[in-house]
């Protein structure tokens, strides 16, 4: 799926319900939206504590409903996750039997996850715990905010050249002729 057009970003709307303390302590504002996809700079003071941007702006996050879930995300300039709020879903499950509290366990889990070094194969982020009866939408949670947090490190090129470097690129090449099993 492709990500909304910058015009059809819901960040400023939702950016402006919050504090920018809930994404990352200490901060004290939000800039101006900007880029492709959209990310607004946090600031404590005149310091950059890095980017705050929408899951949904990034990819496809939709869940058990058919709608999406849309979680503001922030990421300080070394590439680690310094928060995450959710800002709006359509969840039965959530909306009439578990808890938000459980939901937003699920996401503070991701604070401090090094996405960088993610990008860059030294680290792994570890999964949250599933919650008995939400188990499509903690999925769809999790999993939207490790993959666009890995977009957005390479888009911003946060942590330095390893984080922006591209993916390695894989190939087939056509003029082999042999047949050799799975592994080779």
């Amino acid at each position: 799926a492709t990500a909304p057009a910058m015009a059809q970003s819901r960040l400023a709307e939702f950016l402006a319900k919050i504090s920018p303390a809930d994404l990352a302590e200490g901060a004290d504002r939000f800039g101006d939206p900007e880029g492709t996809p959209p990310a607004a700079p946090i600031f404590k003071g005149s310091e950059l504590l890095g980017y705050a941007y929408l899951n949904s702006d990034v990819l496809d996050a939709t869940g058990y409903s058919g709608k999406p879930i849309h979680i503001l995300v922030a990421l300080d300039v070394s590439g680690r996750i310094l928060g995450a709020k959710l800002m709006e879903h359509h969840e039965p499950i959530v909306l009439i039997g578990i808890p938000e509290a459980k939901i937003t366990a699920v996401i503070n889990h991701f604070r401090g996850a090094d996405v960088r070094g993610m990008a860059a194969g030294t680290s792994q982020i570890s999964n949250p715990d599933i919650v008995s009866g939400a188990t499509v939408t903690v999925l769809v949670i999790g999993d939207s905010i490790v993959r666009s947090a890995l977009k957005m490190v390479q888009a911003k090129g946060l942590g330095g050249a390893a984080a922006a470097s591209a993916p390695e690129v894989v190939t087939i090449d056509t003029t082999k002729a042999e047949i050799e099993d799975w592994q080779t």
